[in-house]
């Protein structure tokens, strides 16, 4: 009887640790994330048409991202990189993937996620 006290003692307390500490490290996780998305956005390039943070596109046809939800930045400039769509935005983001010197390859989809949750957070 008293060793299945102390399992169920220690089980509870197990549980309640977890519940405490998951979220502190998904909030980890995710600021990671972020952190390497900054040196992504201006490894391939980003930054050279959408300004810094994301915010100070160099013309009209360029999106501000800065600020927008993660889900919305990866489903748009995946449909964008995937040749899912024909907009005069996407044609100008191919053209600017395809010129070398302003841009360099294109982001992985592992490398989207992380430049999106860095841009939602500016």
């Amino acid at each position: 009887m008293r060793l299945k006290y102390k399992i169920g003692a220690i089980s509870a307390l197990a549980i309640g640790l977890a519940s405490i500490l998951t979220p502190a490290s998904a909030e980890q996780a995710s600021n990671r994330k972020a952190l390497q998305g900054d040196r992504l956005f201006e490894y391939h390039g980003c930054v050279n048409c959408h300004g810094v943070q994301g915010k100070n596109p160099v013309t009209k046809k360029v999106p501000q991202i800065g600020g927008k939800e993660a889900d919305y930045i990866v489903a748009e400039a995946g449909k964008i990189l995937r040749g899912e769509r024909d907009s005069d935005e996407a044609k100008l983001m191919h053209s600017a993937l395809a010129y070398q010197a302003a841009c360099d390859a294109p982001p992985t989809d592992e490398e989207l996620e992380k430049i999106a949750a860095w841009l939602s957070k500016q």
